[in-house]
């Protein structure tokens, strides 16, 4: 700009231009005698003339059009159509009036004005390019708009020859990039032409060229160059991105970001197109299937509480094997983020990627990276979308008169004789005729418990922009998601706000706060305090019992009624707040070597409310009470985590020639964590209207509180090596310490090596390269550590110390003395858990970049794995916390994308499969070590937590059958199952239970197809697993009295008419075919599945629409949540069950829903 001035002071000084006196705002005569271009007579050359007029020409040009964007930007906004009516007046005049009824400026040599015809006009809210038409339609002026500047010359072909006038066009448009987002910079030029144009902060440009031939080239910075027709006044304009230049895509890694094409690590990311537009509760459900490497299981479909769980690479120990989630630097949770801020989620899988993490990394990291401001105008963003949830898969029971039947026949199986039966022929009968409703009901349970439908709504506002020295972006976000129950509900406000802000050249600070409100509420039962107890109930009341009686008393069985309770004023109420922070700078202290400290803060607080009335059940006929569920109670909990962390950063850059690159980071980290809790229980308030603590008797009542912390403190760094993108190598060191340990066993390094060759750089490769566009080669090692401590599913703050417990009285002179004792041993020995990860991966892409994709190889090798080990009962305590464990995880993975465009349909296809094998490798001789409710175990040779029972040969369908086989139990007869004698003892017991199968996937994989068609997208997503089992033994039900009822899988059992069934006899107390008492592989099921996960439907709004609404762009879509389900299951539960497969558990849902989205 300052050579543009000079230019601009140069040509004045040698009297060859006039700037003339400033006659309004925004407008300047400049009288340039020797203007080649206006075709005037040249002037002779002064004495002092040094400069050549190619130099002056180019300097002059150039002074005026940074004076026209210097003004174009300071203009105000006004109107942009003009009245008018006049005639013969003087065309200053008419420009006269334009500039007061518009905000565009004028250039223009005061001579060219001269001598011009008088006009007569007479327009009404005209456009400005059709009265400028009309004003020099007689005229030898040419103008041009650019912008809005508005600038003229003499037109030479007009002066020449009226017969050569080239009528000129004016072109308006917008250019976007292919999310509808506008692009602000864009380059647009006429081909063989001079004109050219910048678009504005909202895309928008305007260009007047020669006629509707020609043809624009509209470019931009990573995009594909475009070239459109000027056939219409008004054009908008996609551009891709350029394919030829993916490769340059900075990715994000451990605590900064890198060059995609020079990664050495395995990784995988998604960005926010993989999230939109779709109706997900929370960001890990909508990872499901998107990534290889990443499985995502989802259990139930309960609001705020979904099961939602991420493994990344197998499950990698027997503790928490939970990755670590960071945050735009801060490590939180993934349910404290808004899936409408997500900018890209990036999950670093091998050692190389997550070792610069050190202890917390063993389980793989995952790197949320939000949305940003970027410079430009301010940009506003608004979405909303309604859905409706519908129940998936609810349980199949049968109806009352055949569980009445199958309760009879299970007695007669059992040796009841025929006379003594639960059930006679004649109310069996009046529970299928429904003759008697009150006595012999029918009860449709989960018909009176469950909602087929609820609401829920989602609304996001996200407000950004900033300039060249600051950029800034906030959000707001409100997520409502309604049961399918009463009283069911989860909710979530939402805030984000990201800045960025330029002090200096040298200086920058940057800044991210978040803050997340959930209040969540589900009806409650004193039976086992909680909404799955709740569930339960309903699952095994019979429909024999009646729901409720005509003057409104609830029937009572058992454990109570369900629905009175849910009608009750009953409920579990938690509070949860979330608020981070995360303030840094970046300071260049010389060249290229940057110090970026940092300040951490996230702090979370709950508050939970349970109430449980006190419910009586009243006599039908009497009226009088006969059974009371209670006393009314109240339990309140107040929790609190507060975590600091304070950071420090070096990062240096050193180029050595052109070919060699390093890089160097060093760092160091301080981290504290402080959890508190308070409890306080009492019961027989007064009523069930007084819920506060201190409105209950002391008598019973209970309180309870605790804290406990840590603290780790970090070393870190790592080195990058480049040569010339073909030779790539990275090293990572982690040197962490933990108040978790002690002694020598508190410190702990984590190195990482990985290399990379990118082959398709080498000079041999470049016959093949217009095939073949890129190839890479990666491998790396590392060892990673863990130090988040659960052993045997309870959180351990302190594994090396022993556990205390109060209530542990003493006798002191024959009076009892409170005291405390020990509960478990002490071991100092104890240290973090390691884990050695290797990788070979392949990147490769063809077809011009269309087609790729990666394929990887990995071993993750868990050693000292904490656990507890049996001990003898002269121990006299709980067993000590021990490094004990090892567990292997091997697999493939691989992912793939191809787009491609055919005519006006462009099409994206993307797949991901994982293959792991997961094994336990050592336990120290001890094994197998049964889990709890003797279905699962733990073995050497087996998958963590794998299924545990007899293997089942079929059923026994003669009594000769059992006489020749293995001895299982005394009461064994036709009918019942046979199971295999794995010991050939000639008996079967305990010691022939083996490995039936593994609840965790072996096999899983997602695969999407979306094309775009003009204004109409469509996109599928699909995603499943393979290789998984589940035990269905509490999802079938049970035969029994009024607390049991079967479900459809009994309806084909063995009797002597049926010897060919499909199911055992049937049975209550007879435990022989229990699938509980005695697991088998007869329950256990191929749980494998195919689920089109999601579907979305988008019309994107017409640019002559979007003008009308004053809008950027705008979209109306429609989506679908978890709509088709592909399984050989059973059809009426949900395959994607887990470990804890139950009908105990809340249903999947099918959520289907309308959204909008506008950007302004």
């Amino acid at each position: 700009m300052l050579v543009a001035f000079a230019g601009l002071f140069l040509n004045v000084r040698n009297g060859y231009g006039r700037i003339n006196k400033q006659t309004k705002q925004g407008e300047f005569n400049i009288n340039q005698n020797h203007y080649e271009s206006m075709k005037l007579l040249p002037k002779p050359k002064p004495k002092n003339y040094w400069l050549s007029s190619k130099t002056r020409k180019v300097m002059k040009l150039t002074s005026i059009l940074v004076i026209a964007m210097t003004l174009q930007v300071s203009a105000s906004v006004s109107s942009q159509t003009v009245t008018f009516s006049g005639k013969n007046v003087a065309v200053k005049k008419v420009l006269s009036v334009i500039k007061n009824q518009t905000n565009y400026v004028f250039f223009y040599d005061v001579e060219i004005l001269k001598n011009l015809k008088p006009i007569s006009l007479n327009v009404v809210n005209a456009p400005i390019d059709k009265v400028l038409q009309q004003t020099f339609a007689d005229q030898s002026i040419t103008w041009i708009i650019e912008g809005k500047t508005i600038s003229f010359a003499l037109n030479a072909e007009k002066t020449k020859s009226p017969s050569t006038v080239i009528m000129q066009k004016q072109i308006k448009g917008k250019v976007l990039d292919d999310a509808g987002m506008p692009i602000p910079g864009a380059n647009v030029k006429e081909k063989n032409g001079t004109a050219s144009v910048q678009t504005d902060v909202d895309g928008s440009f305007s260009i007047t060229v020669q006629s509707s031939n020609s043809i624009l080239v509209i470019s931009y910075v990573g995009m594909e160059t475009k070239e459109v027709k000027a056939s219409s006044e008004f054009l908008s304009v996609t551009l891709t991105p350029q394919k030829q230049k993916l490769e340059e895509v900075l990715v994000q890694v451990a605590y900064g970001t890198q060059k995609k094409k020079t990664l050495t690590g395995a990784q995988a990311s998604v960005t926010q197109k993989a999230l939109e537009d779709r109706p997900i509760t929370s960001l890990t459900t909508g990872l499901q299937g998107t990534m290889s490497g990443v499985t995502v299981t989802t259990t139930n479909g309960q609001p705020g509480k979904d099961g939602a769980s991420i493994k990344i690479r197998g499950i990698g120990t027997l503790n928490n094997s939970n990755p670590l989630v960071v945050v735009d630097g801060v490590i939180a949770s993934m349910s404290e983020v808004n899936p409408s801020d997500v900018e890209n989620v990036t999950v670093l899988k091998d050692a190389a990627s997550s070792a610069i993490y050190g202890s917390r990394a063993a389980n793989g990291v995952i790197l949320v990276t939000t949305k940003k401001g970027k410079k430009g105008g301010v940009q506003v963003h608004f979405e909303s979308n309604t859905g409706i949830q519908n129940l998936g898969p609810l349980p199949s029971y049968l109806p009352a008169w055949q569980q009445a039947s199958m309760f009879n026949q299970a007695k007669l199986n059992e040796g009841t004789s025929a006379d003594n039966l639960p059930w006679s022929a004649d109310k069996i009968q009046k529970l299928k005729d429904g003759s008697d409703p009150y006595n012999y009901p029918d009860t449709d349970w989960l018909g009176a418990f469950y909602k087929r439908a609820a609401l829920q709504t989602n609304h996001y506002l996200r407000v950004s922009g900033g300039d060249g020295n600051s950029q800034y972006s906030f959000s707001l976000g409100y997520f409502d998601q309604n049961g399918n129950v009463d009283g069911l509900r989860n909710q979530k406000y939402s805030s984000r706000f990201n800045i960025n802000s330029k002090v200096s050249e040298k200086l920058s600070v940057n800044g991210n706060i978040a803050y997340q409100y959930m209040p969540t509420q589900e009806p409650i039962s004193s039976y086992s305090p909680s909404f799955s107890s709740m569930l339960k109930l309903l699952n095994r009341i019979s429909n024999t019992v009646v729901n409720q009686y005509p003057n409104g008393q609830y029937g009572y069985v058992g454990d109570g009624n369900p629905m009175a309770w849910l009608d009750s004023g009953s409920e579990n109420k938690t509070i949860a707040n979330t608020l981070t922070a995360n303030i840094g700078a970046d300071w260049e202290l010389v060249k290229n070597l940057h110090f970026r400290p940092a300040v951490q803060y996230r702090g979370t607080s709950s508050q939970r409310k349970q109430f449980m009335e006190k419910i009586e059940y009243f006599s039908q006929t009497t009226g009088a009470a006969t059974k009371t569920q209670g006393p009314n109670q109240l339990y309140q909990v107040w929790d609190k985590n507060t975590y600091y962390n304070l950071q420090a950063l070096l990062d240096y850059k050193l180029d050595l020639g052109e070919n060699h690159h390093l890089t160097f980071l060093g760092g160091a980290t301080k981290e504290y964590s402080l959890y508190e809790y308070v409890s306080a229980y009492r019961q027989d308030f007064l009523n069930n209207e007084l819920t506060e603590i201190n409105a209950g008797p002391s008598t019973g009542q209970k309180s309870e509180g605790y804290s406990n912390d840590w603290a780790l403190q970090g070393y870190f760094g790592r080195f990058n090596y480049n040569y010339n993108d073909r030779y790539l190598f990275e090293a990572n060191f982690r040197y962490d310490g933990s108040s978790r340990f002690k002694g020598d066993n508190r410190w702990a390094s984590f190195p990482s090596f990985s290399a990379g060759w990118n082959i398709s750089n080498e000079q041999f490769f470049e016959p093949v390269k217009d095939v073949i566009n890129s190839l890479k080669f990666r491998a790396s090692w590392g060892k990673l550590g863990n130090q988040q401590t659960t052993v045997n599913g309870v959180a351990t703050t302190y594994p090396t110390y022993a556990t205390i417990e109060s209530g542990e009285d003493y006798s002191f002179n024959q009076s009892l003395a409170p005291g405390i004792a020990p509960n478990s041993g002490a071991n100092n020995d104890a240290k973090w858990e390691t884990t050695t990860a290797t990788d070979f991966g392949l990147d490769i892409s063809v077809l011009n970049n269309s087609l790729s994709f990666t394929v990887d190889y990995f071993t993750k090798d868990t050693d000292d794995i904490l656990m507890t080990l049996p001990v003898g009962e002269v121990y006299g305590l709980k067993a000590p916390i021990v490094n004990a464990g090892s567990v292997s995880n091997k697999g493939w993975e691989f992912s793939g994308r191809y787009s491609t465009k055919i005519n006006d349909v462009k099409l994206d296809v993307g797949a991901n499969l994982t293959y792991i094998n997961n094994e336990i490798t050592d336990l120290k001789g001890v094994g197998p070590i049964i889990g709890s409710g003797s279905i699962t175990f733990q073995q050497v040779g087996y998958p963590i937590n794998s299924l545990y029972g007899y293997k089942c040969e079929g059923i026994f369908r003669t009594s000769e059958e059992v006489a020749n086989h293995a001895k299982q139990n005394a009461n064994t007869a036709p009918g019942d199952l046979k199971y295999e004698d794995i010991n050939h003892d000639g008996k079967i017991d305990a010691s022939d239970r083996t490995y039936l199968g593994t609840y965790f996937p072996k096999t899983t994989y997602g695969f999407n197809i979306g094309a775009t068609y003009k204004a109409f997208e469509v996109s599928a997503f699909f995603q499943g697993a393979a290789g998984v089992k589940a035990n269905v033994s509490t999802m079938i039900g049970q035969i029994g009295g009024s607390s049991s009822k079967p479900t459809t899988a009994f309806l084909d059992n063995w009797t002597v008419d049926n010897p060919d069934a499909s199911f055992p006899r049937l049975w209550t107390s007879y435990k022989q075919n229990d699938p509980e008492s005695t697991p088998s592989s007869f329950w256990v099921k191929d749980a494998s599945y195919l689920r089109l996960k999601s579907l979305m439907v988008a019309f994107n709004f017409p640019e002559s629409l979007n003008k009308k609404l004053g809008i950027a762009n705008a979209k109306i879509y429609y989506s679908g949540q978890n709509i088709l389900t592909f399984t050989d299951f059973y059809s009426w539960i949900d395959p994607e069950v887990g470990s804890n497969a139950s009908i105990y558990s809340y249903p999947q849902v099918v959520t289907n829903s309308i959204g909008l989205s506008v950007n302004f």
